[in-house]
């Protein structure tokens, strides 16, 4: 099933995290009704996992004194008022739970979903879930999280609950669901707002090791970064202009890139490729400055603010459009293949799956949102047993 390999790191990752505290191995659930349900501990991670983004939250208010690790003089955090990303305020302790409670009920909302839609978990799948985590539990951390109220099974519910909602995703926009997205439409979205480049660089200067100037008897070596002489700092502007010259009357990066290496002598091939959508608020100059350009340019740069640092790279921002099979197609198996021949090409597809989540996922989180309440999706009493303050018990 799609997204199964990084839905588990996710699930094992968020447990890791857990920090101690006490609670019953007795069998409740956060939700069970007909066969969709949910393991309290299910819960208790997402309260976890709310309670670590709260803490960061609180962390960035100056009320925070990381000498001291206190919140206004206080050891707990829970009372004071927290901001999240969204700009929203509130009390730490009002936040966390209900960030916990939006957390499985939105699970919850994607099981259902998923089985009104017709997913079904992957039987292969579902065996390799329980066999990793087992081997999770069995490295000793078992018994740590039982005694915080985790079961194995509770691994094992929250990673196919993730992916019951990965899938309800992809069915949604697939062909055969209920808001299609197209290839066209797909490869307009990809056009209009990704980015595709390219570059390498070359220092400026160059760097020496040697234990000279060391204190005496020490072996410690030292590095020295002396710039180039004039003269070799201009015949590389002169190289990487002709470069980005050839690039913008439409040359083959790898010609030049090839070019470069042959002249300077570089056995490793040094460039950096990426298709992406670039941040608004980057502050990077190489990354500022692809964002500045045009398709199908190219230009060099020099950063770097001391002779003894200075890089000058070459920048290429591709057309767009030579991607845009690459990222939206859904490739179909090549006819008269067999075995691996006939197979997709899992790049492809994984390649296409971030874009449509990168185009879809807040519409389908609202989906979500509406259809849990649609659906008056509500969590068992028993949640209400477990509170943020369970995560300080040792602190």
């Amino acid at each position: 099933m799609k997204n199964f390999a990084k839905i588990l790191c996710v699930v094992l990752a968020l447990v890791m995290a857990l920090t101690a505290a006490s609670c019953s191995m007795s069998k409740q659930f956060a939700y069970q009704k007909d066969d969709v349900e949910l393991p309290i501990g299910t819960y208790i991670l997402y309260l976890q996992q709310a309670y670590n983004q709260a803490q960061g939250f609180a962390q960035k208010s100056d009320l925070y004194d990381s000498e001291k690790g206190t919140y206004d003089g206080k050891k707990s955090f829970l009372k004071m008022e927290i901001t999240d990303d969204d700009g929203e305020t509130a009390v730490a302790e009002d936040w966390i739970i209900k960030k916990a409670e939006d957390l499985t009920i939105d699970a919850i909302a994607g099981m259902n979903k998923a089985k009104e839609l017709g997913c079904t978990l992957d039987e292969a799948a579902v065996a390799d879930t329980k066999e990793q985590i087992k081997s999770f539990w069995d490295q000793g951390y078992g018994e740590q999280y039982e005694q915080y109220g985790i079961g194995m099974e509770s691994l094992i519910a929250l990673s196919n609950a993730s992916t019951m909602r990965d899938a309800a995703f992809h069915k949604q926009y697939s062909a055969e669901g209920p808001t299609p997205v197209s290839d066209e439409e797909l490869a307009k979205y990809f056009t209009e707002n990704y980015t595709s480049y390219k570059y390498f660089s070359a220092n400026l200067y160059t760097s020496t090791t040697a234990t000279d100037g060391a204190e005496e008897g020490s072996d410690t070596a030292q590095t020295v970064d002396t710039p180039l002489s004039d003269e070799e700092i201009a015949k590389y502007q002169k190289d990487f202009e002709g470069y980005a010259s050839t690039l913008s009357g439409g040359g083959s990066f790898d010609d030049v890139l090839k070019q470069y290496m042959e002249a300077y002598n570089v056995t490793e091939d040094p460039h950096t490729e990426n298709v992406a959508v670039l941040d608004d608020s980057a502050t990077d100059e190489v990354m500022k400055t692809i964002k500045e350009m045009k398709d199908g340019q190219a230009m060099t740069i020099t950063v770097g603010d001391d002779a003894d640092s200075k890089q000058i790279y070459l920048i290429y921002r591709e057309p767009i459009e030579k991607q845009v099979d690459a990222y939206t197609k859904t490739e179909e198996p090549k006819a008269e293949a067999t075995g691996d021949e006939a197979a997709p090409d899992t790049t492809a597809e994984s390649n296409r799956d971030t874009v449509l989540e990168k185009m879809k996922s807040d519409e389908f989180d609202e989906l979500m949102k509406k259809y849990a309440k649609d659906a008056g999706i509500a969590l068992s009493s028993a949640c209400k047993n477990y509170k943020p303050s369970m995560f300080e018990a040792t602190k």
